[in-house]
């Protein structure tokens, strides 16, 4: 990632000087062919002790400015190139400086979440198991059950945290790839998710191949993000379809705006504050498309949000 912000740093300088240099070079060329005086009394030269006539000098002062030209513009490529080499090295090093300390922050970040969520996640392990060791009589019975229910959500995001820092430094151990049928884990997952959505899932299988070596795990919960995205957003119907290169969930809920879609896969980004989640469920799903060379993207318009997975 700063890899890239680096490099976008040297190609945006580069460019701009490249810019700069193209415009002056212009400038002082236009201006040389503009600014040149007529010769006046200007002695005629002597090839082999013949004189020139008047059409001889014009040609002569004119091929005398074509050459003058010609060095000029040598002169200006020479000059550009060598501006363009000190920047490129100036940019190469001073860009390095620029990208260090907010490098140095996101790393510290990250670290913060990693032991935030280990440190959260034991008192709520031990909360969780002696709720479950507590007898409450009956007229307690509501309050036990909204407690268990802020557990679920509080440990749900603790554990999405701790996943995410461990995929950020690099901590998670990769596991073993493995024929997978694709067409019977996405039945699996319909399945689930059926009771929670009023309207219609269907499956729409154009692959010819249904079996692919690939991380089973990490498949199906690319898949369960996106069902569950897909049931808290969509209305009456939700489309999974299966491609011979990829995955995509549609659903015909809310278009998503233009500048939600930039920003869809970034923690804690959510398009409706007011809808439940964490906003982490998105990135998670980026984050192990990258981890296994997958490439996912978003698409909003004409009445359909589509979630597309290419291998």
């Amino acid at each position: 990632m700063f890899q890239k912000l680096r490099n976008k740093i040297i190609i945006i300088t580069m460019a701009i000087t490249t810019l700069v240099l193209i415009a002056a070079g212009c400038l002082i060329m236009m201006f040389s062919s503009t600014m040149r005086p007529e010769p006046v009394n200007l002695p005629t030269p002597k090839i082999v002790e013949a004189e020139f006539d008047d059409q001889e000098l014009k040609l002569f002062i004119k091929n005398d400015r074509k050459e003058g030209n010609t060095r000029l513009l040598a002169t200006l490529l020479s000059v550009g190139v060598g501006v363009e080499l000190i920047v490129f090295i100036v940019t190469y090093y001073l860009s390095e400086r620029i990208v260090t300390p907010v490098k140095d922050s996101y790393e510290k970040q990250k670290m913060f979440i990693a032991n935030a969520s280990h440190e959260l996640k034991t008192p709520l392990a031990v909360i969780e198991a002696n709720m479950e060791a507590l007898e409450v009589d009956k007229a307690s019975e509501p309050w036990k059950e909204n407690i268990e229910t802020e557990i679920t959500h509080a440990n749900k995001l603790v554990l999405d945290l701790l996943q995410l820092a461990r995929m950020d430094v690099g901590s998670v151990e990769k596991s073993e790839v493995s024929e997978v049928d694709l067409n019977a884990v996405i039945r699996e997952q319909i399945e689930i998710f059926k009771p929670k959505f009023e309207g219609k899932i269907s499956f729409e299988k154009k692959a010819e191949n249904v079996k692919r070596e690939l991380v089973r795990q990490d498949f199906v919960q690319v898949l369960s993000i996106l069902l569950d995205n897909a049931t808290k957003y969509g209305e009456k119907k939700i489309k999974v379809i299966l491609n011979d290169d990829g995955l995509i969930v549609e659903n015909d809920g809310a278009i998503v705006a233009k500048e939600d879609l930039e920003k869809i896969f970034d923690r804690f980004y959510q398009t409706d504050k007011t809808r439940e989640g964490s906003g982490l469920g998105l990135a998670i799903a980026k984050a192990l498309c990258e981890q296994n060379g997958w490439k996912i993207s978003c698409e909003s318009g004409e009445g359909v949000t589509r979630f597309v997975v290419r291998w």
